[in-house]
C-alpha cells in the first residue's frame, strides 16, 4: 500500500468504527500502522481518547475475500496506476523513516 491508500484507509476507520468499549470515535492522531501482512492486509492500532482503550483492527482490501451479499462501501479508493521506479524509491525512503505515527505526518500537513 503507498501513502495515499494508507490515508484513505485511516479516513475509513474514521468514519466507520468506533470504539467498542464506549463507542467514541478515533482521531487521525490515535490511529497508527502495526504492520502490513501483504498487499492487501494491514493492522492498525486505534486508542480512544474518551475511555483510553486500545484495539487492534485488521484491514483487508482484497474484495474476492468479501462473501457475497456483503455490504461494501468503497468510498474514495484509489484508482490503481502505473507506479514508476522512482515513486517505489521515493515510498521505500518515507518506510525507512516511518514509524507508523501518523500524528506527525498530519500535523505537517496542516503546516503546509
Amino acid at each position: 500500500m503507498n501513502f495515499h491508500e494508507l490515508k484513505i484507509i485511516v479516513g475509513q476507520i474514521k468514519r466507520s468504527m468506533r470504539c467498542p468499549v464506549c463507542t467514541g470515535k478515533y482521531t487521525e492522531e490515535t490511529i497508527a500502522v502495526i504492520g502490513s501482512i501483504n498487499q492487501d492486509e494491514s493492522f492498525f492500532h486505534a486508542f480512544c481518547p474518551n475511555c483510553e482503550d486500545a484495539s487492534c483492527i485488521h484491514v483487508n482490501c482484497d474484495l474476492e475475500s468479501v462473501p457475497m451479499g456483503s455490504d461494501i462501501r468503497l468510498g474514495s479508493a484509489p484508482r490503481m496506476e502505473h507506479i514508476s521506479s522512482n515513486e517505489v524509491l521515493d515510498m521505500y525512503n518515507f518506510l525507512k523513516g516511518f514509524g507508523g505515527n501518523f500524528e506527525g505526518i498530519f500535523k505537517e500537513e496542516k503546516l503546509s
